[in-house]
């Protein structure tokens, strides 16, 4: 598979289900009481390096790989 296919197919799809997700997830964390959030951190943060590993490869793809 050609990287700007991966990109267009593989990456972008999961870096806007990964936003998704993060926005649900917020509106959980407002939501449910306080004692009960620990696992919504953990997934949260999950969530964050999930998002943050999307924007860094396409990141690179966008500028490195021609």
């Amino acid at each position: 598979m050609l990287t700007p296919d991966f990109s267009r197919f593989i990456l972008i799809p999961l870096f806007v289900l990964n936003m998704g997700a993060m926005i649900v997830t917020l509106f959980m964390k407002k939501k449910i009481k306080p004692e009960f959030s620990g696992s919504l951190d953990t997934l949260f943060f999950v969530e964050n390096i999930i998002g943050l590993g999307c924007a860094v490869a396409l990141g690179y793809i966008a500028f490195f790989v021609k």
